[in-house]
């Protein structure tokens, strides 16, 4: 570049290559939000079909992500290779979901140190251009290459069948695959962990482009991506909040407290709770034309994610005319709200949280025993010179029976007593305060007849103590935890034809 002549009042100073190309490589990116935003890409060049490709091979393992959308012309691909190839400030159409000129290259660069892009339009013969940073680094020049690697032809059989699209192919991912080895299996495994992960993230993400007519289709290694909705929408027992529009009719609010567990079978209630937890996936869901940004979380409102709350999550949509307003950032994972809805979004969030609490804590009212009514427990705590442990209540029905009929009373009494001295409070505590999502409720996992049969005999031990029929159900009524289960109760009932 020549030297600037005396008349002119400044210095040009352009970034040194090597230097800001490993700059750009720290944005803060994992795999999965690197992934996503080479699909927004996709998204935006009109694409109906993504494919995202993993080739475990070691260090030297790849990932490409083909699409058939619009492709790009040699010079519009020589553009888009371009760091900062747009200003965020300008204008963009209202499906565009970029912003910085930055995604395809900082999201490839985060992950790998050779981005190679093919492309083509339906006019147009393909065309390549690469990134090489060991190039770059080496000359300190940004020359962007015109070809692939020799050997990475076998990478674009995808492309090669495409009328038009994009290919675009990491290699040298050394943050992802470095010192990994084709023959370690923990190795693969980890790769293939990664590979299921990315594909939960994307079903996330996506989930609101992934349904409905004409429904993006997302292929992970051959495998369809299933969205994961999170507000239960077609859930009778999902609580909806009003809908509001917020920022001068620009911003559309709706808030979800979804079911109580006792409404949602085990297989939905599992799948509720996403990839991170019931816990993690509370608060708000920041949209940004249908694509999801922040996937739960309460804003810096100061409220942490307690279990109590686990069942609130309201849903936020911005145009991208916002992207400034709300601070999205490069890596589109985080989003800000600005000072002037805090105010609606905190009273939105709090009439969600109040709500999530009594759906959390109700249990139906039929079911509970009535006020004062005597509880029965399988288990006591008891305490003693400041210290707690627990036992097996010797008056429950089912124990007192046991104990009754049992030929060899000692050995019942030492099991019971090795029971109660093994009891691994220690761990349990510590399950429940960091995975408290994971603790498996009374019968969670039962069939109805499994509760049927225990119930059953709970319901004999108590007539052989010489309670009547309908004492001994009201007695059930009371003993934990049946009265999680109204329909086996009145199975009970039905089956031994107890007058109502």
């Amino acid at each position: 570049m020549p030297a600037p002549t005396a008349s002119e009042p400044y210095d040009r100073v352009p970034p040194a290559a090597a230097p800001l190309v490993e700059a750009l490589r720290a944005f803060g990116y994992e795999l999965p939000t690197a992934i996503a935003d080479l699909v927004d890409n996709s998204i935006t060049a009109r694409a109906r079909n993504v494919w995202v490709d993993f080739y475990w091979a070691g260090e030297q393992s790849t990932i490409s992500v083909t699409d058939d959308g619009d492709g790009l012309t040699e010079e519009s691909l020589r553009e888009a290779m371009r760091p900062g190839s747009r200003n965020p400030l300008d204008n963009r159409a209202p499906h565009d979901l970029g912003r910085f000129g930055l995604g395809l290259k900082t999201a490839s660069f985060s992950q790998s140190r050779r981005l190679t892009v093919r492309s083509r339009t339906a006019t147009t013969s393909p065309a390549t251009r690469r990134w090489d940073l060991d190039h770059i680094a080496t000359t300190n020049d940004w020359q962007l290459l015109r070809d692939a690697m020799p050997g990475a032809e076998r990478f674009f059989k995808r492309f090669d069948k495409l009328l038009h699209g994009t290919t675009v192919l990491w290699q040298q991912m050394d943050r992802l695959v470095s010192g990994q080895h084709t023959e370690s299996d923990r190795d693969e495994r980890l790769f293939l962990h990664r590979v299921e992960e990315t594909q939960g993230h994307l079903g996330v993400v996506f989930h609101r482009l992934l349904t409905g007519r004409g429904a993006l289709k997302i292929f992970v290694n051959g495998r369809a991506t299933e969205p994961w909705e999170p507000f239960l929408v077609d859930e009778p027992a999902t609580h909806r909040l009003a809908e509001e529009l917020l920022g001068n009719g620009k911003v559309l609010v709706r808030g979800y407290v979804l079911p109580h567990l006792s409404k949602l079978t085990a297989e939905k209630h599992s799948r509720a709770a996403g990839p991170r937890g019931w816990n993690a996936h509370q608060g708000f869901y920041i949209y940004r034309n249908r694509r999801l940004l922040v996937a739960g979380d309460w804003l810096g409102f100061g409220w942490t994610k307690e279990e109590h709350y686990k069942l609130a999550r309201i849903a936020v949509d911005l145009p991208n005319s916002l992207d400034h307003e709300w601070e999205i950032d490069v890596t589109k994972s985080k989003a800000s709200p600005p000072p002037g809805l805090r105010g609606d979004l905190r009273r939105i969030g709090e009439a969600a949280r109040a709500v999530a609490k009594r759906i959390y804590s109700f249990r139906g009212a039929k079911l509970m025993p009535k006020v004062g009514a005597e509880r029965i427990f399988l288990w006591h705590q008891t305490a003693k010179h400041n210290r707690v442990s627990y036992a097996i209540n010797r008056e429950h029905p089912l124990v007192r029976q046991s104990l009754a009929s049992c030929a060899d009373k000692p050995k019942l009494n030492a099991l019971l007593r090795l029971l109660e001295e093994t009891v691994p409070v220690p761990l349990i505590t510590i399950t429940n305060s960091e995975k408290p999502d994971q603790m498996v409720w009374p019968f969670e996992n039962a069939k109805p007849a499994e509760v049927r049969i225990v119930m059953g005999q709970a319901y004999d031990a108590l007539r052989a103590t010489g309670y009547s029929p309908k004492e001994a159900i009201v007695r059930l009524r009371t003993m934990e935890p049946f009265p999680r289960f109204p329909a086996e109760l009145q199975g009970i009932v039905e089956a031994k034809g107890i007058a109502a």
